[in-house]
């Protein structure tokens, strides 16, 4: 059995192939090191890239071996221990080089084909070149953004398979970032074993999946690898104790068969705990109606001091309010962002009609424990800024699913002028994960309350918001996923303007 997983780098290809080796207990052929250790080679050697003919000696003379250590997999050049020294930065920028060159890629073909047995290999050309013939072909994607993190993330020594919204340095992701995109351009053109995906491969985007549930959609590509996976299950599982004084065959029962582990099993969602003990993720990652009931009591005692304090100091209005109270679909609710007012208007008017929204702010205000408390007991959701917070998507994703609102600034900070600044798709991502619409709105006066230079805020500063219609992504008539999140984008923001420049029109001077 021979299961071929190829992609760009970054997607997690090493990452699955491991789990299901250990799933299925098949041999893990990591192709890619490969090639990264004979890059280690030449470095050491003092052998430039572009130095084909010296490159493809030490290509066709080295030995490469691998291992495995309480850490997980090692490699060995030449019997040297080069696993940490094969994920550098240096490597990074040199292994697409190497290799690019013909007679390298033969020599390593030459020994990846020679493996026997159950084998799981990744790379870029496993199902088009080294295994045309296997069994199971997969070509695994995911956005840059992601995959940028996923490497920063390996770098700092983390996991994302642990944690996918692990911190990281934002400058040192931006340049995994380009490193990356110009690696994919380059694997992408060269002319020996582009990077393609193979005629039947199966296209998975693993962007907004965990690493069990892409390797499950794998598992069950194949019966025999369901089958590869009950047996190495059943290999694991402990033997029943003996009795201490074995029973007479007359005395003899059936005694209940021990049920094997399952491999990877997501842990299940308990439920909160009725008054104490349950921490901000509990909040996060329950349904509103599922918390407790002391916990429901605040959130609307805190909804209606906010709602009243904000209709007092800054009489609000939303006009075509209809379009947000009729409709009780989890939909992605989108605005312009002005002032700390804003979410409060539209998450206050939701809940007073019946509709449960969730905001989404930025980390940075779970800065202490009392913010963090107060933020996870109104809803919100924490997002980290400057990374793939895929954690933060999926919590959004999964309230839409269960027909909660979520409620993005796409800007992601406040804006005090006109200009249009950087837009954070992350709000398309979520809806496309949920199947679900993106809602516009826009918010004009916010800006009148404190203008810029003014030491207090202005009291009773009228503000007025406007809903629009909800966007669906069938009527965007764009097929390809990607192409999708980036045109919701596009309209839904464009579309956000355009609402705030009719209620400028009907509100002059308000900003």
């Amino acid at each position: 059995m021979r299961v071929a997983i190829d992609g760009p780098a970054g997607s997690g290809k090493s990452t699955v192939a491991h789990a299901i080796s250990d799933r299925c207990g098949m041999t893990f052929l990591d192709t890619g090191a490969m090639y990264r250790a004979v890059t280690c080679e030449c470095a050491r050697l003092g052998i430039a890239v572009d130095d084909i003919e010296a490159v493809t000696r030490v290509a066709e003379e080295c030995r490469i071996e691998f291992g495995m250590s309480d850490a997980g997999q090692t490699v060995f050049m030449n019997g040297r221990d080069v696993t940490r020294e094969i994920r550098t930065p240096e490597t990074d920028r040199n292994v697409s080089a190497v290799s690019a060159i013909p007679a390298v890629r033969a020599a390593m073909v030459e020994r990846q084909r020679g493996r026997e047995g159950d084998v799981v290999a990744e790379g870029r050309d496993i199902g088009t070149v080294v295994f045309p013939d296997a069994e199971v072909k997969v070509f695994l994607t995911a956005d840059p953004e992601a995959r940028a993190h996923r490497r920063a993330v390996q770098r700092q020594g983390g996991d994302t398979a642990k944690d996918d919204a692990t911190r990281t340095d934002a400058d040192e992701e931006r340049r995994i970032l380009e490193d990356l995109k110009r690696r994919d351009q380059l694997d992408s053109s060269r002319e020996a074993s582009p990077l393609k995906p193979a005629e039947d491969a199966h296209h998975i985007d693993s962007s907004l999946l965990t690493v069990d549930e892409v390797v499950s959609r794998v598992i069950a590509l194949h019966p025999r690898l369901g089958e590869l996976e009950r047996q190495a299950s059943a290999a694991q599982a402990p033997e029943p104790a003996r009795p201490a004084i074995e029973p007479k065959d007359d005395d003899a029962v059936a005694a209940p068969k021990a049920e094997a582990p399952k491999a990877n099993a997501k842990r299940e969602q308990g439920p909160m705990r009725p008054f104490a003990g349950n921490t901000p993720d509990d909040y996060y990652d329950h349904a509103i109606a599922d918390w407790p009931i002391t916990g429901r009591a605040f959130l609307w005692l805190v909804i209606m001091v906010v709602g009243a304090l904000s209709k007092l100091l800054c009489p609000w209005r939303i006009e075509e309010a209809h379009k947000l109270w009729d409709d009780k679909s989890g939909r992605m609710l989108i605005m312009n962002h002005c002032s700390m007012v804003d979410p409060v208007i539209l998450v206050v008017s939701a809940y007073m009609h019946g509709i449960k929204c969730r905001p989404i702010f930025k980390s940075e205000f779970n800065s202490n424990a009392l913010t963090t408390w107060l933020f996870s007991r109104v809803g919100a959701i924490p997002v980290k800024r400057g990374t793939a917070d895929i954690k933060a998507v999926r919590r959004a994703a999964d309230a839409l699913k269960r027909g909660e609102c979520v409620l993005v600034f796409p800007e992601g900070t406040r804006i005090r002028d006109d200009e249009r600044h950087e837009i954070h798709g992350g709000f398309s991502l979520m809806a496309q994960m949920a199947k679900a619409a993106v809602q516009p709105f826009a918010i004009v006066g916010a800006r009148n309350i404190k203008p810029v230079g003014a030491l207090l805020p202005r009291p009773f500063c009228p503000v007025y918001i406007k809903a629009g219609d909800k966007i669906t992504f069938e009527e965007l008539g764009v097929k390809r996923r990607k192409e999708q999140v980036e045109t919701m984008e596009r309209v839904a923001m464009d579309r956000v303007f355009q609402l705030r420049d009719e209620l400028r029109a009907e509100h002059p001077g308000r900003l």
